[in-house]
């Protein structure tokens, strides 16, 4: 690949982006809500360098011990940042490593970063997008449809303010394909694709790898939510993918039904918002008093003494 200062300066900022497994020579690119927990855990295992037993010690605030591979103490996976100009050179050119990334259909990924970041309050530091994209109600009952329409009309027209969370940032401003030549790019909601790698890192490793599903959401489709307006909104947003990543673009219904919540789903929709916010209390008050943050031990027990206050319920199957 043809360097110049524009593709120097875009390398430099995303080189602590970028996990370097030295031993297998693989270089990856992780592109949040495309499977990058799963992608994480098997490159950490092939390589040797995952650490679970650092995971009740951690001084962050992650809603499942599968989330904590994202941390560098559990992956143990060095980034391109750390290594010098010429050893970056030699892993970005060299036919003896593997670079990787992955991509997701944007208006997929648009919606699980939705559900789990705004809709479900998953994530501490969203408070503004939350506030922007609020739920929206039919008939007095939240309406999933709807909201997620209103997130893609916001999202379009404050679009700076929702870049901030990398999980909305089109994936061209991550992986980033003018900056790093990719030998392998995973489209993870195609059949096959994420065992397909799982193979190439057994083969480079010698060890076993076998994908595991992570992070699932509510188990709606998008289809169910999104209509051809709602789709438009999200394609102009994220055009930039369907230019650099020739994502099809699907057709869509006219419009859709709402999708309303029940009573009981929206008891345990709130049970879970409040059980988060206030293990995020706590954990923010222990910081204070101690200058030390909770780890996942300390929050999954917050969240549990919440969740039994409120007496939650089982999650019924209809929506969720």
């Amino acid at each position: 690949m043809k360097r110049s200062k524009s593709n120097d300066a875009a390398l430099h900022s995303i080189a602590p982006l970028v996990l370097v497994a030295p031993r297998m020579r693989v270089l990856y690119t992780p592109t949040p809500k495309a499977a990058c927990t799963t992608i994480k855990m098997m490159l950490a295992t092939a390589e040797g360098t995952r650490n679970s037993d650092v995971v009740d010690r951690l001084a962050v605030m992650h809603v499942s011990r599968a989330q904590t591979i994202h941390h560098p103490q559990v992956n143990g996976l060095s980034t391109l940042a750390d290594f010098s100009a010429r050893d970056k050179r030699h892993m970005l050119t060299s036919p003896d490593w593997l670079r990787v990334t992955s991509v997701r259909d944007p208006i997929s990924r648009a919606y699980s970063a939705w559900e789990n970041r705004i809709f479900m309050r998953a994530h501490r530091r969203t408070k503004t997008l939350i506030e922007l994209a609020h739920d929206v109600r039919t008939d007095g009952r939240v309406d999933l449809a709807a909201s997620f329409a209103h997130f893609a009309k916001v999202l379009g027209e404050k679009a700076d303010v929702f870049m901030t969370d990398h999980h909305f940032l089109p994936q061209t401003n991550l992986a980033r394909p003018d900056v790093i030549d990719y030998d392998t790019l995973v489209r993870v909601d195609q059949p096959g694709e994420i065992d397909a790698l799982a193979r190439v890192l057994t083969a480079r490793s010698g060890k076993p790898i076998v994908p595991e599903r992570l992070n699932e959401g509510l188990g709606v489709r998008v289809e169910r939510v999104c209509d051809i307006h709602t789709a438009n909104r999200l394609m102009a947003t994220y055009a930039s993918d369907y230019e650099a990543f020739d994502f099809p673009r699907r057709d869509w219904a006219p419009s859709v039904e709402p999708l309303l919540l029940s009573d009981m789903e929206a008891r345990m929709l709130g049970n879970y918002r409040r059980a988060f916010e206030r293990a995020v209390s706590v954990a923010r008050e222990a910081q204070r008093r101690t200058g030390a943050r909770y780890g996942v031990r300390q929050m999954r027990r917050a969240i549990t003494k919440v969740a039994r206050l409120e007496n939650s319920a089982t999650r019924p199957k209809e929506t969720f």
